[in-house]
């Protein structure tokens, strides 16, 4: 329902000046505050307090301005992003906008970010937030992860054009269903620095939930001593300082291992992790029959903490448990993959293809914003039939519903695709009525 929430104010040299927004991946178009901007001036009446209502290709943007402080303080403004089709909660939104802005513009500049990230659960539902810590060597692919599993990115663009080093401590926040996640990707070249300094563990250990160290099977292959090594020093930190943290290991890129010995090898370096170590061990690749490694690992962490995950994973299987190559996923308005699902004899190899065709398509039809399309059908003529549903549950962070058959018609893949959808939705209803 809401999209977004965010404080600006106008300074007449630099224009507008964005103070504080929520979520941090919101996107807002410095053509975007400026249609806020001079709606309000062009209303010049600096008599009174304005809520002002303004329609914006698919979204209702509420704009609050106190406009008898203008001469003195200039233009703050505080806006509500909303989908349009929620419109049935407007006015109950105004009150409650009108009510926070007002507090927020009592107290002063210093004082306003804290009151506003208090209150956000005023248009949010609640989340638990949770911190994840990437740790790894360079180049062994953390920040390329990241990118694909909370930003939606194509793993093949990462593969043919790898991204700059990562430079300190980079956090980042995204929201996934009922978790606020920060994810603080590490630099790999000062990996060492990290261990042996009290002061830089401190400040990425603290308040961290998990720790996922990265190591790829060619490191592994020259240096698997000083691997276990550095695993064992992430141990004794946590031992050592008390932390509540639960470490995780990926053995990444795969797709370089020796496909005529690669199930002896990993089966050998699980067994010797699990002597040394005795900890959780995930092999992954972002090559493209392997991407879903990357999914099924983070649905396995984020579960943990994730009781829609769970539950949202739960009905796929239940809908696809009696079936033979088929495969469904849920993307969030990020575009990113937060629940997967797949017959055991699926095609692995289709899996990065969709997810590629998938993500333009939804760039065509955000392209054309005038149109709305609820669903899409593709069909070959080997039978392979792909369906892509827009859900309209953005309330619950959720967008698309991609169901993909290498055997099932059309018709018996939309059929699926309706009982999936009424499932969800009935639970995720049913969750906020109780």
């Amino acid at each position: 329902m809401v999209i977004g929430l965010a404080l600006f104010s106008w300074d007449q040299k630099e224009g507008s000046v964005l103070d504080i927004k929520y979520p941090e991946t919101l996107e807002l178009a410095d053509s975007l505050l400026n249609k806020i901007y001079m709606t309000h001036a062009y209303k010049e009446n600096y008599e009174k307090e304005e809520l002002i209502e303004i329609n914006y290709e698919d979204q209702i943007l509420l704009s609050y301005c106190d406009m008898t402080k203008v001469s003195t303080l200039g233009y703050e403004i505080l806006v509500l992003i909303i989908q349009e089709k929620e419109k049935i909660y407007l006015y109950k939104l105004k009150l409650q906008l009108l009510d926070l802005a007002k507090k927020i513009f009592e107290l002063s500049k210093e004082e306003r970010k804290d009151f506003f990230l208090a209150n956000i659960g005023i248009f949010f539902k609640k989340t638990s937030e949770r911190k994840i810590l990437l740790l790894g060597r360079a180049g062994t692919g953390k920040t390329s992860i990241k990118k694909i599993i909370f930003e939606g990115k194509d793993p093949k663009d990462l593969m043919y054009n790898p991204l700059e080093p990562t430079r300190g401590l980079t956090p980042s926040i995204y929201s996934w269903l009922d978790l606020q996640l920060g994810i603080f990707d590490s630099a790999g070249q000062e990996l060492n620095i990290l261990l042996d300094d009290e002061n830089e563990q401190i400040r990425a250990f603290e308040n961290t939930d998990v720790i996922i160290y990265l190591f790829d099977f060619p490191i592994w292959v020259s240096n698997s001593l000083n691997i276990i090594n550095e695993i064992q020093k992430i141990l004794d930190i946590i031992k050592k300082k008390s932390y509540n943290i639960k470490l995780i290991l990926f053995l990444h890129k795969i797709d370089l291992m020796n496909n005529t010995s690669k199930e002896k090898d990993l089966e050998d370096i699980k067994h010797l992790i699990e002597k040394k170590l005795n900890l959780p061990l995930y092999f992954t690749s972002i090559y493209p029959n392997l991407i879903y490694s990357i999914y099924n690992a983070f649905y396995e962490i984020l579960s943990r903490f994730s009781e829609e995950t769970i539950n949202i994973k739960e009905i796929l299987d239940n809908k696809i448990m009696d079936l033979s190559k088929v495969m469904c996923y849920i993307t969030d308005r990020n575009n990113s993959i937060i629940v997967q699902t797949m017959s055991n004899d699926f095609n692995t190899m289709l899996i990065n293809h969709s997810h590629k065709l998938i993500a333009q398509l939804n760039q065509s039809f955000e392209d054309m914003s005038e149109e709305e399309i609820d669903h899409l059908i593709i069909s070959s003529s080997k039978k392979l039939n792909i369906i892509m549903n827009n859900l309209e549950l953005s309330k619950f962070n959720i967008k698309n519903l991609i169901t993909i058959s290498e055997n099932l018609s059309a018709n018996k893949l939309i059929s699926l695709a309706g009982q999936i959808i009424a499932s969800l939705t009935i639970y995720l209803y049913y969750k906020i009525k109780n």
